[in-house]
């Protein structure tokens, strides 16, 4: 058994989200302190600033389809982690209960066994949500650069230009003159940074929740099948070896009904956050696919290459955590068909067959028109690839 206060899961339990979560001033706490509110209150403001302008100057280009692209496609995610962070700032003494529950049910878990496994689910909730910070921040970084480098060019080659700015956006004539335009990019390169971090905290919740979530499914397992272990031998239980497994039964029932509420409320509370995710994954990986085909830049086919990149990681974090909880729940009902239930009592079948019953039907992350799961990641794929094709046709 694991001693002292801290387990080796605390040190792992929402690392990279929590970070995201820190600089945007979002994470969620008991009582929320006026900087966390300034703090959160400035990344929201510069994300929406963005969010508005670029898809503006989208609608506004329309003829110039290269143009609209480029707006529309950090516009779009903007405009959905808009949504994402005002979903989570109102309810975020809903989000705060939540970790605590979770933080609770994943202490009770005290063997050395049961903490290796949520550790190893937590790294690799922790590394996937890393990937999407990192391939966020080289997005971000691109988008950024090419402008200074492009300013640079003209400059030492003597050529007509000036230095734009990193987004196709639609802001007041004076902010994009001088004394103001330094002031413009910097606030549209915060701009991009607060969205990657915005992301890389909503999704990187979500993924590690579903990650912790499906970590106590498989300790359960374990729980059961320990119970039995040392029973294959005799041929029927005593009734004091039925009391002993009802015993630990209890516990067993106490932490699966749990740990199914726990799995409810993530998915009342990212119902929407997730429909949106799903219903604009097709339009911005259909934009950024267009616009690598049609834009005759190198560089700015660099840059929406890391952007479908950051995408596409986004989308199978959904679908990776959704598909975790699903086969980890179902799996509870595999675990108890393979004991030796067949050994015990009545009374104490009565009991396995009430978690056989709630195991048999998948706990799901589902929303309307999608439930969250790898098929689900193939088939967007497969949708995304038959629309480029169709639109490939009137280019």
């Amino acid at each position: 058994m694991i001693d002292g206060p801290e387990l080796a899961i605390m040190q792992s339990f929402y690392r990279i989200p929590r970070f995201s979560g820190l600089i945007l001033g979002i994470w969620p706490e008991h009582k929320r302190s006026w900087d966390k509110n300034l703090l959160f209150a400035f990344s929201f403001l510069v994300i929406l600033i963005g969010a508005c302008g670029e898809n503006l100057y989208g609608f506004a280009n329309l003829d110039n389809l290269v143009s609209a692209l480029e707006a529309f496609c950090p516009g779009s995610t903007k405009a959905v982690c808009v949504l994402k962070l005002s979903i989570f700032f109102m309810y975020h003494r809903q989000w705060f209960d939540f970790v605590e529950r979770l933080r609770g049910i994943l202490c009770a878990s005290r063997s050395d066994e049961a903490q290796q496994m949520l550790v190893g689910l937590s790294t690799i909730a922790n590394r996937l949500s890393l990937l999407l910070v990192s391939s966020g921040s080289i997005t971000n970084t691109a988008f950024n650069v090419q402008p200074l480098i492009m300013g640079l060019y003209h400059w030492l080659r003597e050529l007509p230009g000036q230095v734009e700015l990193p987004f196709n956006i639609i802001l007041p004539g004076w902010a994009t003159q001088p004394p103001l335009f330094p002031l413009s990019y910097l606030l549209l390169t915060a701009s991009g940074a607060c969205t990657v971090f915005a992301f890389s905290f909503i999704d990187g919740f979500f993924v590690c929740s579903c990650m912790y979530i499906s970590g106590v499914f498989w300790v359960i397992q374990q729980d059961i099948r320990s119970i039995f272990v040392d029973l294959d031998k005799e041929e029927f239980f005593t009734p004091a070896t039925n009391a002993a497994i009802r015993t630990r039964l209890v516990s067993i029932i106490d932490r699966h009904n749990t740990i199914i509420d726990l799995s409810t409320d993530l998915t009342r509370q990212f119902t929407v956050i997730v429909l949106m995710h799903f219903l604009s994954a097709a339009f911005v990986l259909c934009s950024t696919i267009l616009d690598i085909m049609l834009n005759t830049s190198s560089f700015s086919g660099l840059t929406y290459i890391c952007y479908i990149i950051a995408a596409l990681t986004q989308l199978f974090l959904y679908c990776y955590g959704g598909n975790h909880v699903s086969e980890s729940s179902l799996a509870v009902a595999d675990t108890l068909y393979d004991v030796a239930w067949y050994k015990c009592d009545a009374r104490t079948r009565k009991m396995i067959l009430m978690i056989l019953r709630r195991s048999q039907r998948a706990k799901t992350i589902a929303v309307p028109f999608f439930t969250p799961s790898l098929p689900a990641f193939s088939s967007i794929l497969s949708t995304t690839g038959s629309y480029i094709t169709l639109l490939n046709t009137f280019l």
